[in-house]
């Protein structure tokens, strides 16, 4: 039986780029030691205001277009993100009505990272049994509410003022996982393969609930009442915490080709 398979694809990222130097302006790092540990030389962050629905709309016009469709021939959409418009409802049902296909089925899934084999593996089924025909996948974040810091008219080259200590102490405190994480979206357009042995093949798909602790968001979440308090915003525990050298080491642990 034909998977499913690409027949579109765009993306789209917010504002100008944001480089490494530019963040040494508010913590204690450089180009050189971000490059050395992750590659990266510079990323994209949304404005306040701007959320992952709204760079999803950009790249799903760009993503059927690619595609030769009109957007009223989507009727399943799959939106991956873990860092939604509003805590509900989920960003999936918003870019449908962005998009002018109000009413089509669509929902949130937030396995981080590992999203698309997931929305991959997800999709393939709902076009096997029918359930959909053509589907936008989208996965889009927009991490600038996570960032450890309230300069950005210095960030942005907006400003040349010298940040507080207290600030550029804080941003310093965050900076393992803050030079990571920027923002953006992509989207594919997938339908099945016209070639019965094409498309999909399968996925192999694991999950590691033991080792929540080594990336996660400790302060906020339904375990307290209310879910979020100003003492949590204050200790900054609404911000990522991440084990970087023991996360790596759980990874290699499920890929053996990969050496931490």
């Amino acid at each position: 039986m034909s998977g499913v398979t690409i027949i579109g694809t765009g993306h789209y990222v917010p504002g100008e780029p944001v480089s490494n130097d530019a963040l040494a302006r508010i913590m204690d790092t450089s180009d050189e030691w971000i490059q050395a540990r992750t590659g990266i030389k510079q990323r994209y962050y949304a404005s306040d205001g701007q959320g992952p629905s709204d760079l999803a709309v950009e790249a799903s016009k760009k993503a059927i277009a690619d595609a030769g469709i009109d957007a009223s021939e989507i009727d399943y959409i799959i939106f991956a993100t873990m860092t939604p418009d509003y805590f509900f409802p989920g960003c999936g049902p918003l870019l449908g009505a962005k998009l002018g296909i109000s009413g089509v089925p669509a929902l949130d899934i937030r396995q981080q990272c590992a999203a698309m084999p997931y929305a991959l593996q997800l999709a393939n089924g709902l076009v096997q049994t029918d359930a959909a025909k053509t589907i936008l996948l989208v996965g889009a974040e927009v991490h600038a509410g996570f960032m450890p810091w309230t300069d950005w008219d210095v960030l942005r080259s907006q400003s040349d003022r010298k940040v507080s200590s207290e600030a550029f102490e804080r941003a310093t405190k965050h900076r393992g996982l803050a030079v990571i994480f920027g923002d953006g979206a992509a989207a594919m357009v997938l339908r099945k393969s016209p070639n019965p042995d094409g498309g999909f093949i399968g996925a192999e798909l694991h999950s590691e609930g033991d080792s929540f602790d080594h990336l996660f968001v400790e302060g906020v979440g339904f375990r307290n009442v209310p879910y979020v308090t100003p003492e949590a915003l204050l200790a900054d525990a609404h911000i990522p915490q991440m084990r970087g050298q023991s996360l790596l080491k759980i990874y290699c642990a499920f890929s053996p080709s990969v050496q931490a």
